[in-house]
């Protein structure tokens, strides 16, 4: 069994919050008037397979006896939707739902550099270390664009992102030496990354394991697009794919055609969608609003059991949500993980066929596109995906919060218990 080096015996003063209501599911939130004492337990094998067939056996998660191998990759920030994804990846691993092959960097939200050591210092703070974290490269298949110039184009781009601060560029070799973009809070991780390139690493997984790979593309699929081309059997050799990014229905969500994830190498993305991915799956910012982390979630995690992974996100988090009641922030990258594991929450899905537009000189640069079957043939169109548009929000926060919390049995508290009460308090 993987190894999970909790914190056991730790004393944490958690602030609390008192909610109306309590008793049975859905009736809404209990926390205890005075501070508590957290014991984090240190979960045995057969609590781990009891955990396991819990979560099979409350939301129909079908065992056919193979146990998923995965590999996530991702531009790591600390406690955005990328942690969440990983966080939900490593308990998923802990306790045998998935094997959880490696974590892999590409450039996004963050520089590699940056996203290397907040994987590794967070890896470190729920003692998994033994999850090897791989370097890729910021650098989109194109080069790197100048985005002010490229504004003009477009109309419009959010100054956010690893590529809008090229000034202060951070190779990523450098990161331990990360200048403005180091956090004191977290400092430098103890552990190093692989030597290996995450190139590298995921052609040879692919490999080792013909047909059982899942890759999780939850940043920009620059990583995953240099794999098809340096590897034509790479994609085929995958169990498929599962991206977060593009838009079907609305505005960009990055600049006006785009969202980021697109945006920051739509080269990469369209490679990706042409390469021979036995099976390729999009979770689009349409799903964003079924999937928003806010108080209810905290609160259910609070009410249910500890593990080093819940304890993080409460003792960093849940604070901000006590104190704002109705703040909530779109974690959609951690999407892609949940309908791996548990399909059972898709509430809408759609199989469409996809196109993006890579044209840098167009204000349309990552805009995708997308047509039913009649309309991809009049189009000629022939690259097809399952398009996840919307979750489940109650069953998908029940099931991450009893993954998280290492629950072995039904709790009394449901998130739309949680969220009816919180709701009622704000006077909506």
């Amino acid at each position: 069994m993987k190894r999970m080096r909790l914190l056991l015996g730790s004393i944490c003063l958690l602030p609390c919050l008192l909610l109306a209501g309590c008793g049975e599911a859905g009736d809404g939130a209990v926390s205890n008037a005075d501070e508590k004492e957290t014991v984090i337990p240190q979960y045995s094998a057969q609590d781990d397979k009891a955990a396991a067939d819990y979560l099979r056996k409350q939301y129909g998660i079908l065992a056919d006896g193979n146990v998923p191998k995965v590999i996530l990759d991702c531009d790591m920030t600390y406690f955005g939707d990328d942690a969440m994804c990983m966080s939900i990846l490593i308990q998923a691993d802990e306790i045998g739902l998935i094997d959880l092959l490696g974590v892999t960097i590409t450039g996004g939200n963050s520089f590699v550099a940056s996203g290397t050591n907040s994987a590794l210092t967070q890896l470190e703070r729920i003692g998994r270390e033994d999850i090897p974290v791989y370097m890729g490269t910021d650098e989109p298949i194109g080069g790197f664009r100048d985005l002010t110039e490229q504004e003009k184009i477009v109309g419009r781009i959010d100054h956010w992102g690893a590529m809008y601060h090229m000034d202060n560029y951070i190779e990523p070799e450098k990161y331990h030496d990360l200048g403005a973009d180091y956090d004191r809070k977290w400092g430098y991780s103890q552990t190093e990354p692989q030597k290996q390139s995450s190139v590298d690493y995921m052609i040879e997984q692919a490999a080792k394991y013909p047909g059982e790979v899942t890759i999780l593309s939850i940043g920009a699929a620059t990583n995953i697009a240099a794999a098809c081309q340096k590897d034509g059997g790479f994609a085929e050799n995958t169990a498929g794919i599962i991206y977060m990014g593009t838009i079907v229905d609305g505005e960009g969500t990055y600049t006006p055609y785009a969202d980021f994830n697109v945006f920051y190498d739509a080269e990469a993305f369209a490679i990706c969608l042409n390469s021979a991915f036995p099976a390729q799956t999009i979770v689009p910012h349409d799903a964003a609003e079924s999937a928003v982390l806010n108080k209810a979630v905290f609160d259910l995690m609070d009410n249910k059991e500890n593990t080093s992974i819940s304890r993080m996100w409460l003792d960093e988090q849940y604070s901000q949500y006590r104190r704002t009641s109705t703040r909530k922030m779109n974690c959609t990258d951690a999407v892609a993980a949940v309908i791996l594991l548990n399909p059972s929450v898709i509430q809408h899905k759609e199989e469409l066929y996809v196109a993006v537009n890579t044209d840098v000189t167009a204000a349309e640069y990552g805009q995708t596109t997308t047509w039913k079957d009649a309309e991809a043939a009049a189009a000629g169109q022939t690259v097809r995906a399952t398009f996840v548009m919307e979750v489940d929000t109650g069953t998908y926060w029940d099931f991450v919060t009893d993954l998280l919390c290492h629950m072995q049995a039904e709790s009394s508290y449901t998130y739309e218990g949680l969220a009816e009460s919180n709701r009622a308090e704000n006077g909506q």
